[in-house]
């Protein structure tokens, strides 16, 4: 119980983004440095007053420290790496663990687990013609056509990936990374970003879950998963057919009517053109000091009136509090808000 309540209580730590100073002066004092070092190293257990001070500094329940912790998740991959702290990654990842244990415990209680199957045959990427045969595998596979992807959230959790939605640094974007033991490949995604760009986000890290690279095109796979992304959004036959062929301009007008159909921004869909060679390399660069200039690189226009969200737990653990599978308590602790709330959300209505 002391390893199990050590690592515990280091997850708890790390998902608040606390250091052990911090933890000292949430919890009143009541404990020393000295002492929670010696917790998160399994010496020693705290008593039940420093118990409590500590549950309620990390904002969980006491029998939080005394669950099981069996998930881990291999082979991290964060975009965007540099611009975050050490703590804020351990933060995203102790999180993105903790709900990944809730999401595994919801479907073995309900008999849910959903066996996900790369559909990717030939998934080792070495060029960009590798990208687009992958990209046209997934759809092919998954009877996709050519027609933009609406949902692309759901459609993967209906796949068996597991997306977290993510509360986190705005310098996130997103992580992947597969369940040990169980295979089940996961994504994290920062919650409140952008629509277009957390579908650009969600279908990057896929790059990174369904394809190998080869061993001279491992420092190039950023550049590769940013190019998967494109092609699985906007397959090369819409683009060929809609910018055509050997373009030397392309208009704003143009750009903005793909992003509004397929959710890929005006940013992405020029890069995914100079990948296809429909303009040339002065034009692409061309593009990018002109949209500096207009500062579209944070704030383009065109919209996308679509709608991106991971429903699929919350769904689960709402039927199993109506259908009386587990208690309305369970049902609080497992979507971490509380009792009050979880009643307005589960409402009979026959």
């Amino acid at each position: 119980m002391i390893n199990n309540f050590a690592e515990r209580l280091s997850a708890a730590r790390k998902m608040a983004g606390m250091s052990m100073e911090t933890l000292v002066q949430k919890a009143g004092s009541i404990v020393t440095k000295q002492a929670i070092s010696k917790y998160e190293k399994g010496r020693i257990n705290p008593g039940s007053d420093v118990l409590l001070a500590l549950s309620k500094a990390l904002d969980v329940k006491v029998d939080y420290f005394f669950r099981s912790s069996n998930v881990t998740i291999s082979g991290i991959e964060f975009r965007k790496r540099s611009k975050l702290t050490r703590t804020e990654e351990d933060k995203i990842k102790y999180r993105t663990i903790e709900f990944i244990q809730k999401y595994i415990e919801i479907e073995t209680i309900l008999d849910a687990g959903v066996t996900f199957k790369n559909p990717v045959t030939q998934n080792r990427i070495k060029t960009d013609e590798d990208i687009e045969n992958a990209a046209m595998d997934i759809r092919k596979k998954w009877k996709l056509g050519n027609g933009p992807i609406p949902h692309l959230i759901e459609l993967l959790e209906d796949k068996g990936v597991k997306i977290f939605e993510v509360m986190a640094d705005q310098q996130f974007d997103g992580l992947s990374g597969i369940v040990e033991d169980l295979k089940i490949p996961v994504i994290a995604v920062y919650e409140n970003s952008d629509l277009v760009r957390k579908r650009f986000t969600v279908a990057h890290e896929l790059g990174h879950l369904l394809l190998e690279f080869s061993d001279d095109a491992v420092s190039n796979r950023e550049k590769l998963c940013h190019a998967f992304a494109g092609a699985l959004l906007l397959p090369r036959e819409v683009m060929m057919k809609e910018l055509r062929s050997k373009r030397n301009n392309i208009t704003d007008w143009e750009l903005k009517k793909l992003k509004g159909i397929y959710g890929v921004s005006m940013q992405a869909i020029m890069a995914r053109a100079f990948r296809l060679e429909i303009i040339s390399e002065n034009a692409y660069r061309q593009f990018n000091i002109n949209i500096s200039k207009q500062g579209w690189k944070k704030a383009e226009p065109g919209t996308y009136e679509g709608k991106e969200k991971a429903n699929r737990f919350k769904q689960l653990v709402l039927y199993a509090a109506a259908e009386q599978i587990i208690s309305f308590s369970k049902a609080a602790e497992l979507l971490n808000v509380s009792l009050a709330e979880l009643e307005k959300e589960v409402r009979i209505v026959s």
